[in-house]
Formats: C-alpha cells, structure tokens, sequence
C-alpha cells in the first residue's frame, strides 16, 4: 500500500514551529520537538532531509526475515518510508510469504506468524515494483548490511536485477559509534570517571580492564540490566540473540540443531553437512580455522554431536 504524504493540521503546526525555531538557532528544543512525540514520522523526515539537504530521494529501510541467513532465510516484512528533495513523503509496509514455516524464535523477535503472511504475496510478486520504487535513493538504515543482503538475496532468486552500488547508505548504528567509540580508554572514562594511565601498555591496560569491568556492574541504575554471574555476562558477547557453539559463532544453535553460520552450507545442520558432504568439514579440520571450532567438528564427524543445553 502507497502512501503519499499528505498536508495535515498537526503536520503543519508542528513544522511550522521547527521552522520558527530553526531560526533562532534552538537546536535543543528542535530535538526535544522531534523526540517528545509531538512530531510525526512526516515532520521527523522533513528535517532530516532540510537539515541533509538532500538532492535525491532518501530511504529509511527495513526488513524482518525467517532468520538470519540470506542463503537460505527469507524476507517475511519489508517496510520502507521515503522523503525526497522536494519534501514528498512516501510510505509503503508489506507483508511477504516466505513459502516457509517461520521459526518460533524468529516470531519471537518481530510477532510475524504463519497466520499472517499465509495470504500475502510472495516475494517475486513485489520484486519488481519495490526496486523501481528505490531505483536511485540513497538509504537509511539500522545495522543495514543485514538488510540489504536479505533485500539483495531475494532480488537475486526473484530474478531482478538490484544493487545499492553507487548510492549513499548511512546507517545511526556507524554513527552512533563514531559518536560514542567504544575503546578501553572511552570505557574507562565512562565506567571509573578518568582516563587511564599508561594505555596501550599490556599492565596498565589488564588494570584499567578489570576497574571498568567493576563499574559496568556497579552501575548506576543499570546493573539490573545484567545477569551478574561469570555465565551471564559471558552471554553479553552474543549480540546477535543466537547460541554460540564456538567463540566465533561458527556454529550456532537454530531449531535445535548446531548449524554452520558461514561458507557454502551456511544454515546447514552438522548432521546433513556430514551426511551429504564429509569433505568439507575435513577442509575445515586441515585449514586455518579456530581450534574449538575444529574440535567441534572432528567429535561431529566422529558420530558424536553436540546436544543444545536446555533443549526441550
């Protein structure tokens, strides 16, 4: 569904005070408008691109998917709400079948069940009309390599020819980063009060270690936030939600199965990979690959596989 950005009396109350307070250099209270909730998604894009000064159109972009695989998951939401240069807003929400169950732990994530999508078109049914829509933008997105290789794969098995190549693709979370780097001297500011003596030496640096560490976990008003054991904050480590196996993430824990996370059986269970193709599993064993990971691998080839912990 399109929906082209229309003139409301909230929209234009609202701009029209930014616009007054833009003048007088409040940029402070610009922010308290825009994230108070007394701006709407329109108002919210219209800055961003006056601000941006924008010459093509820009895309704030989103997918949910089956998992996190573009091998092998599939796209299952894909959202997307454009501003362009001459202040149109246009936005478009579309549920897509998968042709797939989705997994209870992906549900878990976005809401999205079977039941929802079991009427929505497939991806191939939108493909073409989706890429038209976003040929030439520039792209927002959060921690958007995810998304744009789900939006790639597809592109790829629906047949259509799509590439974010040659475009500009700003993504808060790198921002977000550069604004806030996450060194052990920006930790030890942060978390002890002072910047540490002697940094980048191995002694100072295994002090400055452990005071932060101390801090992360007295931490005012946020230490609830933490499983304050050697178990819990060991699980800090596994950003993306999935179960390691190894410290790589090589392996890791889906549908109750340990999967491989990289190369040409990406998605794969242990149990298939060494079934239909031993081989490549003696590849790994042979190459350069990390020594929990292989011994992981030859106990699999073995007929001994790893049990989830906790697995019902």
């Amino acid at each position: 569904m399109w929906i082209v950005g229309t003139s409301y009396v909230r929209v234009d109350y609202s701009l029209s005070v930014i616009k007054a307070i833009r003048a007088r250099n409040q940029s402070a209270t610009i922010s308290w408008i825009l994230m108070s909730g007394h701006a709407t998604l329109h108002d919210v894009l219209i800055e961003i691109a006056s601000v941006l000064k924008i010459e093509r159109p820009l895309t704030v972009l989103d997918v949910e998917t089956t998992g996190v695989w573009p091998k092998s998951d599939r796209i299952v939401q894909i959202a997307y709400v454009t501003v362009t240069p001459d202040q149109q807003v246009i936005e478009y929400n579309q549920l897509i079948n998968p042709e797939r169950p989705i997994p209870g732990e992906s549900t878990a994530i976005h809401g999205i069940t079977d039941e929802d999508v079991k009427d929505a078109p497939v991806f191939r049914e939108v493909a073409v009309p989706i890429t038209e829509a976003l040929s030439g933008h520039d792209f927002v997105g959060y921690n958007f390599r995810f998304d744009r290789q789900m939006l790639q794969a597809e592109c790829e098995r629906a047949g259509v020819d799509f590439t974010f190549d040659g475009v500009a693709l700003i993504d808060p979370l790198h921002v977000w980063q550069r604004l806030e780097p996450r060194t052990l001297i920006d930790a030890s500011e942060r978390f002890v009060g002072k910047r540490p003596d002697d940094a980048h030496q191995a002694d100072a640096d295994i002090d400055t270690t452990a005071r932060v560490l101390l801090g992360q976990m007295t931490s005012s008003g946020r230490s609830d936030q933490l499983d304050l054991s050697v178990a819990g904050l060991s699980s800090v480590r596994n950003q993306a939600g999935v179960n390691r196996l190894d410290v790589d993430g090589k392996l890791i824990w889906r549908d109750g199965a340990a999967r491989l996370s990289f190369g040409k059986h990406q998605g794969a269970s242990l149990e298939e990979v060494c079934e239909k193709d031993p081989g490549y599993l003696e590849w790994i064993i042979k190459s350069d690959f990390p020594h929990d990971l292989k011994a992981l691998i030859k106990k699999a080839l073995s007929g001994n596989f790893p049990t989830q912990p906790n697995a019902s």
